[in-house]
Order: structure tokens, then C-alpha cells, then sequence
């Protein structure tokens, strides 16, 4: 393997397959200039990410003058008409659905105690106690 250059970026960023990182990290320990190179990297990404964030002068970019929307309340608002529309779904679900007939008491009797009294799964349960003295002898 030559010199990993662009890999070392994409292996940063977490982009290589878990083939490509064995390879990487094989040439790593045997090439001294990629490993200081990827220690170099490492450490300009997070001298990058330490630095503050800079608000830009007002009319340097025009674009960014129109309209600032913090992305916490944006993501907000979609999170909420997510859930008005789930709401609004099973509202009209509730309202378009037929509702169950109600079946009396009598009627289920009518119903199942027959049948009941004709299958022999549903007829009285038989119980069988164990003699106590044979089971003690």
C-alpha cells in the first residue's frame, strides 16, 4: 500500500469499510510518516472544532441577512405537525370506524349456552383427589 493521503481523511470521517481500516491500520504501523500524518490531522481537527463561533457582520453576506431560523425551533415545529397529523389520523379513524353492536347478556347465553351444553370440552369439570393415605404410605 502506498501512502494512505486521502484515506486517512475518509478514515476520520468513519467512510471506510471495515476491509479498508484493517488495510489502513496495517500500513499504519509499518509506515512512520502516514501514522504522524494522521496524528497531525487529528490534531488540526480538533484545535478546528475548539475554536468559537464567529457570528458574521451584518451585509457582509446577503443571504444570511433575510432570515436567521435557529434550527432547534425548526426541528421543533416538525416534530410537532408530525404529531398533529398522527392526531388528526386517528381522530377520523375514530369517527369513520363502525361502531361494535352491543350483544346482551341473554343473547350470549342464547348463543354459546347451547353450544356449551353440546360439546364435551365445555361441559363441568371433573375433579380427582388423590387418595391422602396411599400417597403417605
Amino acid at each position: 500500500m502506498k501512502h494512505a493521503g486521502d484515506q486517512i481523511s475518509a478514515y476520520l470521517d468513519g467512510e471506510l469499510t471495515r476491509l479498508e481500516i484493517e488495510q489502513l491500520q496495517a500500513h499504519l504501523s509499518s509506515c512512520g510518516k502516514c501514522a504522524a500524518e494522521i496524528q497531525e490531522v487529528q490534531t488540526v481537527r480538533a484545535a478546528v472544532r475548539s475554536l468559537p463561533m464567529l457570528e458574521l457582520p451584518a451585509g457582509l453576506v446577503a443571504e444570511a441577512d433575510a432570515e436567521v431560523v435557529p434550527l432547534r425551533r425548526n426541528k421543533g415545529f416538525w416534530v410537532g405537525a408530525a404529531a398533529a397529523a398522527v392526531a388528526l389520523i386517528i381522530a377520523i379513524a375514530a369517527l369513520v370506524t363502525p361502531s361494535s353492536p352491543s350483544i346482551a347478556i341473554d343473547e350470549l347465553n342464547s348463543r354459546y349456552g347451547a353450544r356449551a351444553s353440546l360439546d364435551p370440552a365445555f361441559g363441568p369439570a371433573k375433579l380427582v383427589v388423590p387418595d391422602l393415605g396411599e400417597v403417605l404410605d
